[in-house]
């Protein structure tokens, strides 16, 4: 176990290394900028334009990585033994509940059922209703002699 939590410390170690080294180029990198003479602005806008491409570049890459890293991890977390015989556990309890008071369910499937009945109701009404006014406007149209 010792050997995973130092594993860590190492990762982490070279994490900030990275991000040291990274500093020290950055920093170069801008000296040197600013030793050279440019000899336009847009020459120096070329120069960061190139520098800004290959930055959204690179954290398109590592947004991608990750996200498919992550896809991974709950893809095999999903698929695992242990998950799906806690599902199983689950199921079983939930059954053995259901088996011995039905009505938990009734009352809901009946719940669900006035529901939909009430929703699809209110939907022909509404319309209908709508068809109503247009009926009424066609009509009225047709009193005063207008075309349709």
């Amino acid at each position: 176990m010792m050997g995973f939590i130092q594993l860590g410390d190492v990762a982490i170690g070279v994490a900030f290394r990275v991000g040291e080294k990274s500093a020290d180029k950055l920093a170069e990198l801008r000296s040197r900028l600013d030793k050279e003479s440019l000899r336009t602005a847009g020459e120096a806008w070329a120069r960061w334009t190139v520098f800004a491409e290959r930055g959204a570049a690179e954290r398109e890459r590592g947004v991608r990585g990750a996200q498919r890293a992550v896809d991974a991890a709950v893809e095999k977390l999903a698929h695992s033994s242990i998950v799906e015989r806690v599902v199983d556990a689950q199921l079983d309890r939930v059954f053995g509940i259901l088996e011995k008071d039905p009505d938990r369910v009734r009352g809901l499937v009946r719940g669900q059922r006035d529901s939909i009945v009430g929703e699809a109701v209110g939907r022909v009404r509404t319309v209908a209703s709508a068809g109503d006014s247009a009926v009424d406007r066609l009509t009225l149209r047709m009193r005063r002699g207008e075309a349709p």
